[in-house]
Order: C-alpha cells, then structure tokens, then sequence
C-alpha cells in the first residue's frame, strides 16, 4: 500500500525534480483523453543517465504460450496532491488504462537498441482510494533490427512526489485467451497482425478498478539471460536487460484518438456460394450498389434511433456481405459491438480503395481481415492494430438466427498535423488541388512516421526525403523527419553504410545507393527548414562516414562506377551498367548540399572538398553522357561508352544539377517537352519515363532553365488523372491503378493509391508559383523572385519556425507584391526579377535599390 499525495495542477518542472539527466530543449505537451497529458521532447542528448530507471521489464511465465498479456497493479492513495508521471514503454505494442479509462497506446516506432518510451502526466484520472494501472501487450514475433531479436516485455514506473510504483513481480498478468497466436501477418513487409478473436475466452473488465485479478500469476522480472560473462544466480533485473539498453523518451508528438461511426452503407446483400468450405468465399466482390430493402430500413433506425441493424437468418451457401464507405481513407482499428449466437464467425474486411467496381481486402502485398467468433452476449471489439481503411465490409456466413450490429466504426488515430500553408491560383484551380492532394497523401501516409501505411509501413529514407518536401510547406513539421534521419543513422554500419529503411524489420539489411544520397539531402533540408543544430551536430559524424564510403565507390572522375550495391530508381528500366548518371546524379546532390552544410557549420575547409569533388562530377557527366546525335543525356558510361538507353530520369538529373549548358538544356527540354505518344511507362520514341517520386526532379529542371509555364502544362496532364472524382483524391505511388507493372506487362493485383514520394509538390509550387525560396537554416531568410509563369492572380501562406509567412502577387489590374514577414525573418527581393520600366514604389515610398531589396518583419506593399 502506498500513501501519499496526489496535484492535479501539473508543472513542467516536474521533470527537473525527477533528475533526468539529459539536455532537453524544446519539451512538448500533447493534450490527450480525460485531461492526461503526453509530454515528448524533439531534442535530447543520445547519453542518458538511467540511474532514476528503477522499474523492471515484466512478462509472463515461460511456461505460458501467448503473445497477448494483460497487466494490472493497484495502489492506494490517501489524498490528492502532489505529481504523478508515469514513464511506460513496450515490445512490440501496449493499450494502457488507469481506473478504467483509456489513456493511448504506445510506444512510438523504435528498434530495441533505442527502445522508445512515453512520459504521461496522469494526475487527471487518478482518484482518493483504490486506483489500477492497467495494460494490454501484444508482443510482434520475429526479428525487428537487424542485430537484434526483439524480446516481450513491459515497463511501467510511476513517479509520486517521493514514492515509486514499478513494473516488477507485484504485477498481476494473465494471458488473454481470447487471441490467436496465429493470427495472420496483414502482410509479407510487416510484423503487424490481423486479429483472430475467439469471445468465449475473453477476459471482460479486465481494465477496471474492482476486477478481481486474485488467481492471476505473478509478474516474471525479465534477466540477462545470454552473453558473456554469464548472469550470477543472484543478479537482480534491472532495465539494462538485453535488449533494452537505451531508453530514449519520445520524440514525437502522440496520435490523435478519436471515434468515427459508420454512416454510410453503400452494399448489403447476400452473396450465393456452392458450399465453400473458406471462411471468407469471395476474395473480391462486385459492387452494384444494391441494399437490401429490408436492411435499408433497418439501417435508418439504426442510424436514428440507435437501434440494432439485424441480418436476418441465412442459409449455409449464403453469406451477408455489407459494405461501409467512411468517405476517405481512415488509419485506425476498427470497431465492432455485435450479438449473435454463441460461435458464430464475424469477418470484418478494410481496403483503402475500390478498383472497377470490385470490392477486395486483399491490396498488393497485404491482407485486411479480422475474425471474431462471438460469445452468445452483447460482444465489443476493437482491432489491435490500425488498417487503411475507407471500405469496411461486415461478412457474415450461414447464421442460423439473427445478428444484431449494434455499433460499427474505426477508433481514428492520427498524427497531429495543423495545416499552416496554403495556396491559391484562381486562374489554374488545379495547382490548389495539387497542393491539397499532397496534404492529403502525407496525412494518410502518417501516423508515427512516413510509411506506405497499405503494404510496407517501413520509414524509407527516400520516402523521408520527398514526403518532407511536401510536409515543410504545408504543416510545417519537422519531428518527424528528425526522427527518420535519427533512426536510420541508428542503424549505420561501420563502414558508414545507410539501410533504406528504419527501423530494421528483418535479418535483411535492405541498401539502395539512392536512399543513402538522399539521407545527406534530408539532412540538409532538416536544418534549413527546421534550424536544428543541435540534431544536425548530433548527426555529422554519420554524414561524414556517410559521405567517405560513398567517394571511395568513385573513379577518378569522381563518378559513382559500378558500386557494389544496389540502387532503386524507382525500379523503371534504366542502364545500370557502368556510372549510372541518375544515381551519380543523386551523388551530385548530396555532394552540393553536404559542402553547403558544413559551410553553414562553419566548416569552410571541409566544404571546399566537397565542393571540389562536386565540381569534378558535374564535369565529367557533362563530358561523357552528352549525345550529340540524340541530343540528350545517355543513362550511363561503361567502359569509355555512352550507353544506347536514355530516360526522362537522366535528362531531369542533367537539368536539376545544373550539369547541361543552356544550349543543351534547349534540346534537351524540347524533347522532354515534346507532346508526343505514351503509355507512363515509355515515350513513343522509346525514352523511360519517370514515375512520381523522380518527377520532383523532372519539373525542378526544367523550371530552373526557364521553363516554369511549359513544365507545370507537362505536370498537369500527369497527374491531373489522379484527381478523378473517382479516387481518394491523393497522389499515387504509380501513375497508373489499373495493375500495370513499371515493365508495361499487367500484373493481377492493384497498387497503392497514395505515396508520401508523390507528395513533393508544395516545394515546386512554392518556389516556381510563389517565386518563394529558403536561403538560410531555419527559414531566417527567404529570396522572393517574380513567378516567371503567365498567371495573374497569386497568393500563398508558408509556415516557418518563427511563425506564417504571407505572399500575393497581382498582375489583374495594378501589379502588386504583397508580403507579410514574421518577427526574425529576412527577405531578399530580387529587384532584377521583375523586370518591370515602372517605378518601384515601397509602400507608396519610391525603391532605389537596383538588386535586392532587403526587408525584416512587417507588412510590405510593392506597387510594380
């Protein structure tokens, strides 16, 4: 029993009288459910004391077989005053509830060797008397890091004022039953599960206060039970236990939770089968719009009155199949109180989207199906794990009485974007909708991370790299993209080698040459958007090894020459023999952003390296990749050859780089320009095109060679296809969703129809549209350079560090420039830009100034 005092007015200082010792800058608090808050820091430093660890890594019994465990620990409290934060972390997931009520769930993505944990301030939901932590665990079988086998365990500490309650052996666990070990993987790229849940086992309330939990087993403290030099018989477990030897508390903001109810039925019918023994019949089903008269009806009270919708009794070759349309793509688990007979089978399918009018829970790689075997009682379900879902099918076979739905939704879980940036176009409404879509592809591609929330849920550092390039303009977040550069360098190897993806999930260490040019450019966008020098310092080293390895793979024309891995370009055809020029293309980047890196470090020494070495590869492409019959830029060199393949890939690389002279540039741009045949896949005249993600590229090159009004025409006609009314309204991983494969041979499956690596165009719309251009970290400076495209009509919103930076360009009647700079910003106008025989008048004041037109906060009005 412990007696002490409870304060419900929390205090940030509260963690200073904890001790932690580590430098914190910039702590976060994220209001969550029944007034507890989550606190997450965006910066810390990687040696952190553990000392004031005193809990103790908890599972089950060996001898129990679940991957599930349910715990519980109850205390007592005398009074309420005082701090009560509680620290909790998990392998692989936990629920946690204190007196009931449901907190959140956690921890936030981490490899075991940075095992994540949350820091909650849960004075709100405690009480004078008995009070109860409890969680629910699932453990993720498998490897999760490439060094290091994942191992179940909960850690649980709970800090009050001088008292401690930890997770040790006075813990209550039980296995929950009801869970099938063999639940079945949603699919081949994650260790996420569906649910396979049998009522007849489950344990009820287990949550709540006055649950008896006497005849459960006693916690299992967790040992060091392997390496050298063995454990003593009397060691006592303390947090250091293999594999949680780094806690790093979370850096990143806590999900949204909310519950979002089913109203739109869109099918209802019962399907005919000749007596299939599958549980589920039908991998994809045709939709015809049709619902049942009866369950219409039906459907209307249920929405109104908030009675049961019932489906009635069925024969055993008949299976009720409902369909619910949430409007939009959704991630979060979905939701089920239902009743029936005891053993009746529920199967509750998701998919993201509709393909030809055909329903299918099965989406590339991945599979969305729960099952639940009801109990005979009123039985309420909540999935473990979240599914992409705007299609949500109830299927239910052969019931031989009735089943009454009473609630069926998704318990939405959502990163906290705020959408700051904006912009508007009257005259082309479909750059707004471009930008909009790119909002809405990072929002359902998020939850902890940028992923394929669909199939791969892996944090890809290519995916980092374009996804930011949206996020920066629209939210502007930078915890996220923190995080993936954090976890990704985490997993370095020690010749300085990167893993396209982070955290690891298998024994496979994934490397794509790309990802890892690209991880340098992230890193230099980090500090540029966000200003964080604290992290960048923290990261140089890896950069540094980082960009060693990769000049050790060069030739003596400082190009990448056949380098002894892989890399990805977004898999299209491409010459990969020899010095590819799209990879050295990437190389060419990181080299520029590395050298301007180290100069804004003060570096300048080690920045003229680079600069040096970037000189000499953009030399040698220039010389060794032109075409002069083709009049363009070849795939590759091999062996003293130009290669006989071309690509939209290599060109837009010639361009973005500024490798081709302005002559070569014209003939380039002309044939990229060049409204010839195609199949997104190939130009009649054989050239591969480029698929999304390399698209930044392709648009940004041409734009920086003048072609800004040409290359947004060619943008609109690619992408404007992923605006039909038809779809989600978000930016897709292929340009295509019919199945066609990049080899232009059809494939039986469907691909994703939203990708954070289509979500860059906020970044071409800003500095091509805008005429908007980040020249110093942190967004201090911007250069404002007069749209050279023929719209009249202008306006956009930035979010920065320092607060919303505003631009309007009016050519329809008077030109006007009007910007709005937020307090320790800096603008540079370019004068020259405008090219205008008018006076220049500042805020009806005559400019002098004949270059650049410095200004610092305030409101601003040019009359051109």
């Amino acid at each position: 029993m412990i007696q002490h005092k409870i304060n419900t007015n929390w205090k940030l200082l509260v963690f200073f009288t904890l001790s932690f010792q580590f430098a914190v800058l910039g702590q976060q608090i994220s209001e969550l459910q029944n007034g507890i808050q989550g606190i997450w820091q965006q910066n810390y430093s990687e040696n952190q004391n553990l000392k004031e660890w005193k809990a103790q890594w908890i599972w089950m019994q060996d001898s129990i077989q679940s991957d599930v465990m349910l715990a519980r620990r109850s205390f007592k409290l005398d009074e309420l005053s005082g701090e009560a934060i509680l620290r909790i972390s998990a392998s692989s997931k936990y629920e946690l509830y204190i007196n009931g009520n449901a907190v959140c769930h956690g921890p936030a993505r981490s490899a075991p060797h940075h095992q994540s944990f949350d820091i909650l301030h849960i004075s709100s939901v405690l009480k004078e008397g008995k009070n109860t932590i409890a969680v629910r665990v699932h453990y993720q079988k498998g490897t999760t890091s490439y060094h290091l086998k994942g191992r179940a365990g909960l850690l649980v500490q709970l800090d009050i004022e001088d008292e401690t309650i930890i997770s040790d052996k006075n813990w209550k666990v039980s296995p929950d039953n009801s869970w099938d070990n063999n639940s079945k993987k949603m699919g081949r790229f994650q260790l996420v599960v569906n649910d396979k849940i049998d009522f007849n086992k489950k344990i009820v309330d287990f949550e709540t206060i006055n649950f008896d939990d006497s005849n459960w087993s006693d916690a299992k403290p967790l040992l060091r039970n392997s390496g050298w030099p063995s454990p003593k018989k009397d060691e006592k477990a303390t947090t250091l236990t293999t594999p949680w030897t780094s806690l790093v508390p979370r850096d990143i903001p806590y999900l949204n939770e909310t519950e979002v109810k089913a109203t739109s039925l869109i099918e209802a019918k019962k399907l005919e089968h000749s007596n299939s023994k599958n549980p589920i019949p039908y991998n994809s089903v045709s939709l015809t719009g049709e619902v049942e008269k009866g369950i219409s009806k039906n459907f209307k009270s249920f929405l109104k009155k908030n009675k049961p919708l019932q489906l009635s009794a069925s024969k055993e070759n008949e299976t009720w199949f409902l369909l619910f349309d949430f409007g939009k793509v959704i991630n979060g688990m979905p939701k089920l109180t239902v009743e029936g007979v005891k053993n009746t089978k529920i199967h509750i399918l998701e998919a993201p989207f509709i393909v030809d009018e055909k329903f299918t829970h099965k989406i590339v790689a991945s599979e969305f199906a729960d099952q639940l075997t009801l109990s005979g009682n009123k039985d309420t379900w909540q999935a473990m794990y979240f599914k992409p879902t705007r299609y949500l099918a109830i299927a239910v076979k052969g019931n031989k009485e009735v089943v009454k739905i009473h609630s069926v939704g998704i318990h939405k879980i959502a990163y906290p974007f705020e959408l700051k940036g904006s912009i508007s176009t009257p005259e082309a409404p479909w750059i707004e909708d471009l930008w909009n879509a790119s909002v809405k592809t990072i929002d359902v591609c998020t939850t902890d991370a940028f992923t394929d929330n669909y199939r791969e849920r892996r944090q890809y550092a290519q995916t980092g790299y374009y996804a930011a390039l949206g996020n920066y303009f629209t939210f502007g977040d930078t915890a996220l993209q923190r995080k993936y550069l954090i976890q990704v360098a985490q997993e370095q190897q020690a010749n300085g080698l990167m893993p396209a993806y982070a955290p690891l999930t298998g024994d496979d260490y994934m490397v794509i040459l790309d990802s890892n040019c690209l991880y340098i450019r992230s890193l230099y966008s980090y500090y540029l958007y966000s200003g964080d020098l604290v992290t960048v310092k923290y990261l140089l080293p890896s950069a540094e090894k980082l960009m060693a390895l990769l000049n050790s793979f060069t030739n003596e024309n400082g190009l990448l020459n056949n380098p002894p891995y892989s890399y990805w370009l977004d898999h299209t055809l491409n010459d990969r023999r020899g010095a590819n020029l799209t990879l050295n293309g990437h190389y060419l980047g990181a080299l520029d952003d590395f050298s301007q890196l180290l100069n804004w470090l003060n570096k300048d020494g080690e920045s003229a390296v680079f600069k040096k070495r970037a000189e000499l590869l953009r030399k040698s492409i220039a010389t060794n990749f032109w075409d002069e019959e083709k009049e363009l830029f070849a795939d590759a060199f091999v062996n003293g050859k130009r290669s006989n393949q071309f690509s939209e890939h290599a060109n837009a690389m010639a361009l973005a780089g500024k490798i081709a002279s302005p002559e070569q540039a014209a003939l380039v741009a002309k044939q990229l320009l060049s409204k010839e045949r195609h199949n997104f896949i190939k130009r009649e005249n054989g050239m591969t095109m480029v698929t999304p993600a390399m698209t930044y590229f392709l648009h940004k090159g041409l734009a920086d060679y003048g072609y800004e009004d040409a290359s947004l025409e060619m943008f609109k006609n690619r992408f404007g296809k992923m605006l039909d009314p038809k779809t989600n309204g978000t930016l897709w991983e292929e340009w295509w969703r019919n199945g066609t494969g990049r080899t232009g041979k059809f494939q039986e499956r469907t691909r994703s129809d939203a990708q954070t690596e289509s979500a860059f165009p906020p970044a071409l719309f800003a500095e091509y549209v805008l005429g908007v251009k980040v020249t110093k970290p942190g967004m201090k400076e911007f250069t404002i350079t007069k749209p050279n495209i023929s719209l009249k009509d202008i306006e956009g919103k930035i979010p920065t560090p320092n607060g919303l930076f505003k631009i309007e360009w009016d050519f329809t009647s008077k030109e006007k420039l009007t910007i709005e700079i937020p307090k320790g910003m800096k603008v540079k106008l370019d004068v020259k830009s405008l090219k205008t025989t008018n006076e220049i008048k500042l805020n009806g004041k005559k400019v002098t100034e004949t270059n650049f037109i410095h200004l610092n906060e305030g409101i601003f009005t040019f009359s051109l």
